[in-house]
């Protein structure tokens, strides 16, 4: 088509464009480029299409049958990109973390298109790096998995935090390799064979790798136990030191479990059996060893050992003694001020005041307000006063 038939075809467009303001109009272009251009144009149905000649009034926007698709439509994709990219950073957009307004150039944007702003998402990869747990570091969104990418991190973290997240990363990678286990000399990532035997590509030493002892071929690993006993007879370790020993193997093993996804070693002081494991962030049953999702595993393991309940309710017990002690320290007949309004009352009653300006009775322990006879007599040292609702 000629200069002056782009023209038209164009200044057509323009007021379609006008017509949809802030709306979707390529749509709408193509159908009226394919129902009504040629009509437009007064043409009867036929083009006759030939080589272009220059004219000097042809729109700009206008593009030359000689050039190819191959580099118009990345050209196109690009510039449509760069414009996209330049209303996100002039928009204002809601962090969902602190769900602080901010425009788009304080925010991240992940490739799964959540965004948060910097200053929450430097925060999060920060104490996710400190920590170790470098699996973790996903989307914050909740229903979202994706991992943040390596160049978002570069650009959060600082040149140090950002080596340990590389090291760790790696370190990381290979323990959830079934077939790389570590030198017991040099600390080197090897190659396990078929036969549970790898050599360290930098002593040489070849070694097993269960036990992480010199190759043992057609031999069983020896045990911890077992161990000490062969030091003990070869004199280099007395009666009382293997003792020691021993109870130290004992005491290390108690309360440690093999995390079932990436098998770190995890140890449990106190609370429930449902564990969170420091390095991968999956749950599983500490007292069976099983992965878990919620809490229906448990109607089958227990969740809590006796012994965790029994020092919990002794906890409870100081708890609730404490908070008397202190309600008990103003005799009756004392001064008291209201917790709402700062009224100064007087103290007729143990466990509840009334209020004679907000005409309203609040617990002496947790200053809540507890109105009728019913829920006075029920709320004194329950489980809502003392605060234990809350855990």
């Amino acid at each position: 088509m000629d200069g002056h038939n782009v023209s038209q075809l164009c200044e057509m467009l323009d007021s379609i464009w006008t017509e949809l303001p802030g709306q979707e109009v390529v749509y709408q272009w193509v159908e009226w480029i394919r129902n009504s251009s040629l009509p437009h144009l007064w043409l009867d149905g036929k083009i006759m299409l030939g080589q272009d000649t220059p004219t000097p009034k042809v729109d700009m926007r206008a593009i030359s049958r000689r050039v190819s698709l191959e580099s118009v439509i990345p050209s196109m994709l690009s510039y449509c990109s760069k414009k996209h990219y330049q209303a996100f950073l002039e928009d204002l957009h809601m962090c969902m973390i602190c769900l602080n307004q901010s425009i788009g150039s304080n925010f991240i944007k992940l490739p799964c298109q959540h965004l948060f702003c910097v200053k929450c998402m430097e925060t999060l990869c920060r104490m996710h790096v400190k920590e170790g747990s470098v699996f973790q570091l996903v989307c914050p969104d909740t229903k979202c998995n994706a991992s943040i990418p390596q160049h978002v991190l570069k650009r959060l973290l600082c040149e140090e935090e950002f080596e340990r997240w590389d090291r760790l990363a790696l370190e990381k990678a290979l323990d959830s390799m079934a077939d790389v286990v570590f030198c017991p000399k040099c600390v080197i990532g090897c190659m396990e064979d078929e036969d549970n035997t790898a050599q360290c590509p930098k002593c040489s030493f070849i070694f097993c790798s269960f036990c992480k002892e010199l190759w043992h071929p057609g031999k069983e690993c020896l045990t911890p136990e077992q161990k000490i006993q062969h030091r003990k007879a070869s004199g280099r370790m007395s009666e009382r030191e293997m003792a020691q020993e021993l109870l130290n193997i004992k005491e290390l093993y108690k309360d440690v479990r093999l995390c079932p996804h990436c098998r770190m070693a995890i140890s449990k002081t106190a609370g429930c059996n449902k564990m969170t494991c420091v390095s991968c962030g999956k749950y599983f049953c500490f007292r069976c060893g099983k992965p878990v999702n919620g809490y229906d595993h448990f109607k089958d393991c227990k969740l809590f050992e006796a012994r965790d309940i029994a020092e919990w309710e002794r906890e409870m017990d100081q708890i609730q003694i404490g908070n008397q002690i202190r309600a008990q320290q103003k005799p009756l007949g004392g001064i008291l001020r209201c917790p709402k309004c700062g009224e100064r009352n007087f103290k007729d009653d143990e466990k509840y005041l009334f209020c004679w300006a907000c005409r309203a009775s609040y617990c002496q322990l947790c200053k809540r307000v507890v109105d009728n006879k019913r829920m006075k007599s029920e709320h004194w040292g329950s489980i809502e006063c003392l605060g234990l609702d809350k855990f």
